[in-house]
């Protein structure tokens, strides 16, 4: 016989029923709740932990590239400075010998991450760089007078540039040209290394001058994320012009705009600070006006005595002109 269930049995069955639906219903709200919290926290650490950490990396890296232009430049000047001997015990520059520095274009470095989408999304996105030469039309004007004669000295002076391409922080230019390194940013240049530029007063009587015009010749530029190589060798180191005494000698370079040529401007003054050369009447400093571009920065050394006769010529000049070749290579990475 069917047994048919009472009113009882029904209400008790209705009841097990919603209990069960209210206990799934609850396991699927508490699933949507944790969902949203780990969404949340997800939105939180991108929002504010990733450009944190992305800026830190990137201003880790941009220290490492300023590091590695002071190495490149001691590197050339190594070259240049250092002196073999030949057969018959005279110095002779190291030409020909060629050296080569490492750059990582961006803080990739040229390396793959694992780890799937998920993991990927949680680290801050590398950084590229673009590594170029540039012949911008920068030069440098060395001019003096004997008294009776006027000669004057041009030299192209190139850059090889790193130009940052920073997702977090600001973007900054670290160049090496005509053997200092300098930065270039938002809020203006800077001088990290100066270029061999010496004025030096012996006993308030000469002024030395001393300058080294690096020239630069190659060409090419190596942008996106990864290592390159830059290989530069030693051409020729002319023969030294002087030491010449002279009258005075002004040092000019045309740059391409006016915080550049501040920039300049501060290296002449140093220049002078650093040599003792502090009586300003044996001296004179400037810039072109600002919004004329290309600008000019000037030093103009007129020493102790401003007297161009043949006895009191107490300006003493000395040039060093120097050219390197440089070229640019990818580095392969992933070689095991």
């Amino acid at each position: 016989m069917r047994h048919c269930p009472t009113n009882h049995e029904n209400q008790g069955y209705k009841t097990m029923t919603v209990k069960h639906r209210e206990a799934g219903l609850s396991e699927v709200i508490g699933f949507v709740l944790l969902l949203g919290v780990v969404v949340a926290a997800m939105a939180l650490w991108m929002m504010y932990v990733i450009p944190v950490n992305g800026r830190e990396e990137e201003i880790t890296h941009m220290n490492e590239v300023k590091d590695r232009f002071t190495d490149y430049k001691i590197s050339l000047d190594s070259l240049w400075i250092n002196r073999n001997k030949d057969s018959n015990y005279n110095e002779v520059p190291l030409s020909g010998v060629t050296l080569s520095t490492s750059f990582n274009l961006g803080t990739g470095g040229g390396n793959t991450g694992a780890g799937g989408m998920f993991l990927s999304l949680m680290k801050p996105v590398a950084s590229s760089a673009v590594l170029s030469y540039k012949d911008s039309g920068d030069l440098l004007n060395i001019a003096r007078s004997d008294g009776s004669n006027e000669l004057e000295r041009n030299y192209s002076i190139q850059k090889i540039e790193y130009q940052s391409q920073n997702n977090y922080w600001i973007q900054q230019r670290y160049y090496y040209q005509m053997g200092g390194v300098f930065l270039a940013q938002d809020s203006g240049s800077v001088t990290r290394v100066a270029p061999p530029i010496s004025i030096v007063n012996y006993n308030d009587l000469v002024n030395y001058v001393t300058i080294v015009p690096i020239t630069l010749d190659g060409g090419g530029s190596i942008g996106g994320n990864g290592p390159v190589r830059v290989d530069s060798r030693l051409k020729t180191i002319q023969p030294a012009i002087g030491p010449e005494n002279t009258c005075w000698v002004n040092i000019s370079v045309l740059v391409p705009d006016y915080a550049t040529a501040q920039m300049w401007n501060a290296i002449f003054i140093d220049a002078l600070n650093n040599g003792g050369v502090t009586n300003k009447s044996w001296y004179t400093t400037g810039i072109s006006p600002p919004g004329i571009a290309p600008a000019t920065a000037y030093v103009f050394i007129k020493g102790p005595i401003m007297d161009c006769s043949d006895t009191t010529k107490d300006v003493q000049l000395t040039i060093h002109p120097v050219e390197y070749a440089v070229t640019f290579n990818n580095i392969a990475t992933g070689i095991t």
